[in-house]
């Protein structure tokens, strides 16, 4: 793919492998049959080549991030499964993480985004802290409908409506075995 990144905007190294990983694209599209996004919602946009085009348009002309440009970019799983089919070895990790940087520097989030975003960061990297949201979402799975009904919880009563019936076991973690001589 052709790029027209500036000398100045090159200097900075993390552009410039981003302009590399661009430069390696050939829109031949077999990154489209891999990606959960795209097979899902079918539109271009969600697909690793609409992304591409997106992230390139947003980085070469320096634009603030716009909602439509972040809504596609998150939505990417980061699941790489594009990487593995892709016969230009594009290394797409790295442009989506540029892209993730450059937005969150960029682009102010409404409030009922940062406050998701900071809930999950506290609860999903915490063990005990994501068992006790567990139980709390299982018992109040019910207010799933009724929360869903209110435009700024929909995402909170998406994840009730996600959580499971039942907890699995709490498991203890797994111990090599006890070496033997012999």
């Amino acid at each position: 793919m052709r790029t027209d990144f500036s000398p100045a905007q090159l200097a900075d190294p993390a552009t410039a492998t981003s302009e590399s990983v661009i430069r390696k694209c050939v829109h031949c599209g077999f990154c489209t049959a891999t990606c959960p996004t795209y097979v899902l919602l079918g539109d271009e946009l969600d697909s690793p080549r609409g992304r591409i085009y997106l992230i390139k348009d947003m980085l070469e002309g320096e634009r603030t991030p716009t909602a439509e440009v972040v809504k596609h970019v998150d939505r990417c799983l980061s699941c790489l499964a594009c990487m593995t089919t892709c016969p230009s070895g594009v290394n797409y990790m790295h442009l989506v993480d540029h892209a993730r940087a450059y937005i969150e520097a960029r682009y102010r989030r409404p409030w009922p985004d940062r406050l998701y975003r900071a809930l999950l960061a506290a609860v999903l990297p915490h063990r005990g802290r994501f068992r006790w949201a567990a139980r709390a979402a299982r018992l109040a799975r019910p207010l799933a409908g009724p929360l869903g009904r209110v435009p700024v919880l929909r995402p909170l009563a998406a994840m009730l409506a996600l959580a499971p019936a039942r907890l699995p076991k709490r498991l203890s973690p797994a111990l090599p075995a006890r070496a033997t001589r012999g």
